[in-house]
């Protein structure tokens, strides 16, 4: 399943360790970038750095 966390903080962090687990396809959304470098680095993830509220208009 593709499953998109908004927020790499304590809950969206457990939340995507459990579901990487069972093999979903999992892409997280933050601000931080420190905290999506050490998500992807522990867990096979995409993660993309910006808003989930806002996101980029495609030019």
């Amino acid at each position: 399943m593709k499953i998109i966390i908004l927020g790499a903080g304590q809950v969206g962090g457990t939340l995507a360790e459990n579901l990487v687990g069972e093999n979903n396809d999992i892409t997280i959304v933050d601000t931080n970038g420190e905290r999506l470098r050490v998500l992807q680095d522990k867990f096979d993830l995409r993660v993309v750095q910006g808003h989930g509220s806002h996101p980029p208009r495609p030019a």
